[in-house]
């Protein structure tokens, strides 16, 4: 009987002076007694000294370490925490609004993948829309874009994003067009005695000519949501691009220039709606 309460109050001892431990992000170990994980700092004391309470800043600290064994992991950049999203639509199908001026119809398809990244792909009808040029363009481009929505320069405790497909983005983008087009190409007529143009006239030929481009951009742009169900996007992109002849800069879904100096543009102004929890 004697062992077994030598053993018991021997149990409670250890269990009474066993200490937690707090894993500073420096790596620096604090053993003690942790009273509180709060939600700005954690609080604690040293076990000869139980009446005074000190508290250490959460950005400080990477983990608690219980004497029970438990670990928490201290979460700092509330941007991450999914807890704040829960109930945020995670899609969008956008129309790029101004496209059809242009000679083309664009729908793109945004998802979410965790706070602050998402991809978006877009598909382009070229023909579906003006014929700014008389060039009778058919054709077809798609884009693909992975996108990483900006944080703030500073950083204040429970930050968040006010909605996942929210703010301003940054976004490699990929896009890749094939279609085919009248080219006209016309000639002068000189005189007699071939001093001189005569003036313009009429004369041309005509020739349907099929042409493959790709683009490689950089893309910035802001996108807002309204009531979790209506946003708008607006963006540029610049890069490099292949595929054009030295006389076509052709503006369906994105512009290539000439092979001598081939940079590649776009834009564009998306209306659309969010789905999807």
């Amino acid at each position: 009987m004697k062992t077994l309460t030598t053993i018991f109050f021997l149990f409670i001892s250890v269990s009474l002076f066993a200490q937690d431990r707090i894993i500073k992000k420096s790596s620096e170990t604090i053993n003690c007694k942790v009273t509180e994980l709060g939600s700005a700092e954690v609080k604690y004391y040293y076990t000869e000294n139980p009446k005074l309470i000190f508290g250490i800043d959460n950005a400080l600290v990477d983990r608690v370490e219980f004497a029970t064994g438990e670990v928490v992991k201290i979460e700092n950049d509330t941007y991450d925490n999914p807890e704040y999203y829960v109930n945020q639509s995670k899609h969008a199908l956008k129309v790029n609004f101004l496209s059809p001026l242009f000679g083309t119809t664009e729908l793109a398809y945004e998802q979410s993948i965790k706070p602050g990244r998402s991809w978006e792909t877009a598909l382009g009808i070229v023909g579906l829309g003006n014929d700014v040029q008389d060039i009778d363009p058919r054709g077809v481009y798609g884009k693909f874009a992975y996108k990483f929505t900006r944080k703030p320069d500073f950083y204040m405790h429970r930050m968040h994003y006010s909605h996942l497909l929210k703010g301003t983005y940054f976004a490699p983008e990929i896009a890749l067009r094939y279609m085919s087009y009248d080219r006209y190409s016309y000639y002068y007529d000189y005189d007699p005695y071939g001093y001189s143009y005569s003036g313009y006239s009429n004369n041309y030929s005509n020739s349907r000519e099929k042409q493959v481009t790709l683009a490689l951009m950089l893309k910035f742009g802001k996108q807002w949501v309204f009531d979790d169900a209506f946003l708008v996007d607006i963006y540029c992109g610049v890069g490099y691009g292949f595929g054009a002849d030295d006389s076509d800069g052709l503006p369906y879904g994105f512009i290539v220039a000439p092979d001598d100096f081939p940079i590649a543009l776009s834009s564009g102004l998306r209306i659309g709606w969010v789905f999807g929890k």
